[in-house]
This record gives C-alpha cells, sequence and structure tokens, in this order.
C-alpha cells in the first residue's frame, strides 16, 4: 500500500482481490460506516437485535496471502496494532475454513496491512476476516457457495457476514440478515481520533441508559425522520438530502464510554458547519458530501491539528 500520505490521498476504489504471483492473492477489506443505526433490543442470547443502513468505503487494509505446504496459517501484521496473531479474526477464518474445507488445505501466510484502526467502529477486524475467508477459498481452490461462506463469517462475528454482501446494505436481527439497498454515490470525510471503544463497553453502557425501558421497539419505529425515510426507501438521492437525519442509537453511549468524543464532534461540526455523526459503537466519526470538491473544501477549514487524523473516502462499488 504505497503513495501519498494516508491523510492526504483521497481513497479511492480499487479491485478486491487480485492474483499478484504465483500461489499468491492480495485482497482488499473495506472499512464501513454506520449510517443509521437502530437499537432494538436485547436478544435472549445476550447479544443485540439491531437494524442498520451500512455502506462500505473505500477506506481499505490489505491482505497478502501466500500458499504455505504445510497446513499453517501464519499472520504479520503492520500499521495499527492487530493484537495477538493467533487470537486475529483473520487467524481464525483460516481455521474455520479450513475445518469446513473437509481435507486439510495448504496453509497460508498472510501479510496485513492496517489502515483502519481497531476499536472504531469502521469494522476493520471483520471485513478482515471476511476477505480472508474470500480470498483463502480462492487460493485453497475450496468450493464453497456463498451460503457456506455466509455461515461461516457469521460463526466469527455479527459484522463478519455484511462484508461479503453488497456495497449497501440494510442489516438486520444480530447483523446476520443483509439486504441489498440502493444507495446514490457519495464522498466521506472520516475523522479517526486517537480514542478506542470496545464495543463491548458501549454496548453495556448503553443497556445502563435504557434498562427502565420494558417493550422491544420494531425495526423503523422510534421518532426520527430518518427511520421513515429508511422504512419507504427514501434514501436515494444526494448524500445533502438525508445526512442531516441520520441516527446512532449508540451515539450517547459512546461517549459516554469516550467523553472527547463530544468535544470532537463540536470541533468538526463548527469548523465545517457540518453533521458530524459517530459511526457504530465509535470512536470514529464522519461528514458526508456529494462531491469531492465539497470535501476538500471542508478538509481545508479543519484545525490544523485535526487533519491528519481524516481520510477522505468514496462509497465503495463491491
Amino acid at each position: 500500500m504505497t503513495g501519498e500520505p494516508w491523510d492526504k490521498k483521497i481513497w479511492t476504489p480499487r479491485p478486491e482481490m487480485v492474483p499478484t504471483a504465483e500461489g499468491e492473492l492480495t485482497c482488499a477489506a473495506p472499512a464501513k460506516l454506520n449510517l443509521s443505526l437502530q437499537v432494538l433490543g436485547v436478544r435472549d442470547d445476550g447479544l443485540h437485535d439491531i437494524d442498520s443502513i451500512v455502506a462500505k468505503v473505500t477506506l481499505c487494509d490489505e491482505l497478502v496471502l501466500r500458499r504455505r505446504d504445510d497446513g499453517q496459517v501464519r499472520l504479520t501484521c503492520c500499521g495499527y496494532d492487530c493484537g495477538p496473531a493467533e487470537d486475529n479474526l483473520v487467524c481464525r477464518a483460516g481455521r474455520l475454513l479450513a475445518e469446513a474445507a473437509g481435507t486439510p488445505p495448504p496453509g497460508a501466510d498472510i501479510s496485513l496491512v492496517k489502515a483502519i484502526p481497531p476499536g472504531s467502529g469502521l469494522g476493520g477486524g471483520s471485513s478482515d476476516a471476511a476477505a480472508a475467508l474470500k480470498g483463502l477459498s480462492v487460493l485453497w481452490n475450496l468450493e464453497l457457495g456463498e451460503s457456506e461462506l455466509a455461515d461461516l463469517a457469521g460463526r466469527l462475528g455479527s459484522d463478519v457476514p455484511l462484508f461479503l454482501g453488497p456495497p449497501a446494505s440494510r442489516v438486520r436481527g444480530r447483523g446476520l440478515r443483509v439486504d441489498a439497498i440502493d444507495l446514490t454515490p457519495f464522498v466521506a470525510l472520516v475523522y479517526l481520533p486517537d480514542l478506542h471503544c470496545a464495543t463491548s463497553e458501549v454496548y453495556a453502557a448503553w443497556d445502563a441508559i435504557h434498562a427502565g425501558r420494558s417493550a422491544r421497539r420494531g425495526p423503523g419505529d422510534g421518532s426520527s425522520k430518518w427511520s421513515a425515510m429508511v422504512s419507504a426507501g427514501q434514501i436515494r438521492g444526494p448524500a445533502s438530502s438525508w445526512r442531516g437525519e441520520l441516527v446512532n442509537d449508540l451515539s450517547e453511549a459512546a461517549v459516554q464510554v469516550r467523553p472527547a468524543l463530544a468535544d470532537i464532534r463540536t470541533r468538526l461540526g463548527d469548523a465545517t458547519a457540518m453533521p458530524v455523526h459517530i459511526t457504530g459503537s465509535g470512536s470514529a466519526v464522519f461528514m458526508l458530501f456529494d462531491s469531492v470538491e465539497r470535501l476538500l473544501e471542508a478538509r481545508a477549514a479543519l484545525p490544523a491539528d485535526m487533519r491528519p487524523c481524516c481520510r477522505a473516502v468514496m462509497l465503495n462499488p463491491w
């Protein structure tokens, strides 16, 4: 992954998977933005049912997969911290895929370049796992169908299945129901604060905030104009026509877990006169634009100390 510094480039679309040498594949793993996220209630298994509009964007991690001959799956990582290799979702995806293959696969060396920070709500780890499932199934010549890969993805984590899906989707249940939606292409300025929001911690804060709520909501319920627009399929126009209506039920909980997020949103909003939204459980926040030109104007208006944490991205085409 070469070229301009990450904060100065426009992250344009790249191929999903490219053979780069004999027995080698390079795969891209895109980030996601939750354009809306409603938490409907707690399930019997302790997880949460959600109703979310999700868009994959062109900020990508990169995985290079190389065949081995000894059946082992080994991971090296650079960029943002990946944690212990054996616990990383990429290695877990490789082990799970090997079990599903029936016959022992040849193994793989995996090099991961992390451009998506962990604990940011951008789904980097889940996207890496989805890319590993798809890439290794090709590298190992496995004949697994979409439903089989989706089942494996769901076993790895609630966010993994959406990364096997379309560029924009409506995600429901605990994350396993993924339905394609039409979305007009947009560009976004994503701000990556030096803050880590653990998903479990943010959901625990949400549970505490809503401890007295007795009834589970249904998808699309609530008082927001955004909910009505989603239910009516009215989010196909330019981002400027709906970006002010976005809803994230986890925003309050994320700010409770990381109070500095409140000041970050205020500073970004004051500098750009744009609505600033938290994605997922945080800590990343974003602003949506109809054109690259308007995005660049907004980036130039930011305080100098905030610009290095920004990434300019587009709706991912796949």
